[in-house]
């Protein structure tokens, strides 16, 4: 009898302690942290396609071309999103020199995504590699100057 009193108490202690806790909110993710999952899955399929052995050449050029596409798809739409003002809502606050280095970046963004699908265009296969590798590069160095984090 005595074990079954200090259950329900230390049931009843858990219940109001957890009741009288406020729950955390739940805080909506930010869309770019979804692109940036999307980005690292593509830039992993996109390093593995040369070693697939049951793929011939032809055909890992036509799936590097369908990942670029994908990444520069994410790429303009991230690029679009931040033109339009929309990181703000993901929490950043920045202060009007980070803004005006933002800016920069994210036009030289821009400029890299057209050029990744100017190659895209051309089926120019050979240069898509070193063309995200220099996306990446951007965005990285965005991420460190402003002192994002990834996630």
């Amino acid at each position: 009898m005595k074990k079954s009193k200090v259950y329900i108490l230390v049931v009843l202690i858990a219940f109001f302690i957890g009741a009288c806790v406020a729950p955390a909110e739940k805080q909506q993710p930010c869309e770019n942290q979804k692109h940036s999952k999307e980005l690292r899955i593509l830039l992993h399929k996109l390093d593995t396609v040369t070693f697939e052995p049951a793929y011939s050449e032809l055909e890992r050029d036509q799936y590097r071309l369908s990942y670029a596409t994908q990444i520069s798809d994410i790429v303009a739409a991230m690029v679009k999103r931040q033109q339009d003002d929309k990181v703000l809502g993901c929490g950043l606050d920045l202060s009007a020199r980070q803004q005006e280095l933002f800016n920069q970046l994210s036009s030289k963004l821009q400029q890299q995504a057209r050029q990744l699908v100017d190659f895209i265009k051309l089926q120019q296969t050979e240069y898509i590699k070193p063309q995200i590798k220099r996306i990446n590069q951007t965005c990285t160095s965005c991420h460190q100057q402003l002192k994002i984090e990834f996630k």
